[in-house]
């Protein structure tokens, strides 16, 4: 059965900035998509948030979809945010339906420097 309704569309900012990088984007995607731009926590208007591992912060991110309860959705990150969209479709692999990101960061590094 396909879902109902617009897509929800989580939008996750890169380091040092904020969910108004997503604004303009926002804006021409109109009416497609439900567009939920998040204030990644330690940023925005999470700045004080105390979560800093990357765990920690893509547990909030499950949070947050879960408390929108989406039946049809997809994340998009630019870079660090890219990051974390990418663990959280490796999480939710049956649900999440697309996880397009722009110049993410890697997981894990791959060798110590």
């Amino acid at each position: 059965m396909e879902p109902i309704g617009r897509p929800a569309l989580f939008l996750l900012h890169a380091l040092g900035m904020s969910s108004r990088e997503w604004d303009r984007v926002v804006a021409e995607l109109g009416d497609a998509f439900e567009c939920h731009a998040l204030d990644i926590p330690g940023f925005g208007d999470a700045a004080g948030d105390p979560r800093r591992s990357v765990e920690e912060m893509a547990d909030w991110l499950a949070d947050e979809i879960r408390a929108c309860d989406p039946a049809n959705w997809m994340i998009a990150g630019h870079s660090m945010g890219g990051k974390l969209a990418t663990l959280i479709a490796a999480r939710t692999a049956n649900a999440c339906r697309a996880t397009p990101t722009a110049s993410r960061s890697p997981t894990k590094p791959t060798r110590s420097v």
